[in-house]
Order: structure tokens, then C-alpha cells, then sequence
């Protein structure tokens, strides 16, 4: 069928579900985000991309051109990801774990350490070499402690990551 949405879904968040957009995209889950973003707009980017819309807002969806969607019930985000990650039968590998931008859902590639000297604080080049970038939005990625943090909030959410 034509369609169809593809088997690992895609979102699209409305405009009250920041932190889980967050999340998702720290869980692998390609997830568009933007600040204020009207109905239409967001129905459309559903329709054009086949991404299921993820939103609090229960008249939203009785408008008619609305397909994809899940209603997001609870108020925190950890809830939120429990339930859509139940919802759609996914789970958080470590693989897939901070493979795209937190800023702008781009997948991020490898990128030579030398070429971001400049970049990143001197403490965090002596001390790290594995990098990644945002061929988006530049911005670099290295495995420091904001990972640590990010995985224990998932873990102490009671939200299982698997290897």
C-alpha cells in the first residue's frame, strides 16, 4: 500500500512536547521539532514525510486530513517516551543512541578530530577523540558527560536501553 507508514515510524512533535522531541532524537527516533509551529504546517510535514504527529492537543486531531498521530495523555516527559515507545512496539538500543542532532534531527557523522581544534575547549580536544558532526547545523558531538547524564535520566525513568 502506498500509504503505508515505514516500519520504524518517523514523528513530528507539536509544540508542547519539546523535552520528548528531545529524547526521541537522543533515542535514534528521527523527530522534528519546531517552537511554535501551526496545525497546518504540522499536518502537512505528516502528510509530505508520512511522520506520525505526536501531540497533547485532542482537536488537532479531529481535523479530517489528519492520518498519522498518537495522543501524548501524560504531562512528563518520561511518560510520554514509555508511551510512545510503547505505542509504536520500539525500544532504545545503545547503537542507536545519540546518532542524531539534538538541535535539528540531522544524522550526525564521524568528522576527523584535527578539523574541530578550534571548535571544541582545549580540555575537551586533549581529553577526547572520538567526534562527531552536524553537516546541518555544524554543531560538534563528543562523547562526554552529557551522555552519562542523558543515558542515567533514561535509566532512572525506568526506561530500559539495550545493547
Amino acid at each position: 500500500m502506498a500509504d503505508q507508514i515505514e516500519t520504524i515510524p518517523r514523528f513530528i512533535c507539536d509544540d508542547h512536547l519539546g523535552k520528548l522531541a528531545r529524547y526521541l532524537r537522543v533515542s535514534g527516533f528521527d523527530t522534528l521539532f519546531e517552537n511554535d509551529i501551526d496545525n497546518s504546517r504540522l499536518i502537512q510535514f505528516s502528510l509530505d514525510d508520512k511522520r506520525y504527529i505526536l501531540t497533547r492537543d485532542r482537536r488537532l486531531l479531529e481535523r479530517r486530513l489528519v492520518r498519522y498521530f498518537f495522543l501524548i495523555e501524560h504531562n512528563l516527559w518520561p511518560d510520554q517516551l514509555k508511551a510512545v515507545l510503547d505505542n509504536f512496539d520500539l525500544s532504545i538500543n545503545r547503537s542507536r543512541m545519540f546518532t542524531r542532532c539534538l538541535e535539528d534531527n540531522t544524522l550526525i557523522v564521524p568528522v576527523e578530530k584535527e578539523t574541530i581544534r578550534e571548535i571544541v575547549h582545549p580540555h575537551t580536544y586533549q581529553h577526547h577523540s572520538d567526534y562527531r558532526h552536524c553537516p546541518t547545523c555544524m554543531r560538534v558531538y563528543w562523547s562526554g558527560s552529557h551522555i552519562k547524564a542523558m543515558t542515567k535520566r533514561l535509566s532512572e525513568a525506568g526506561i530500559p536501553i539495550l545493547d
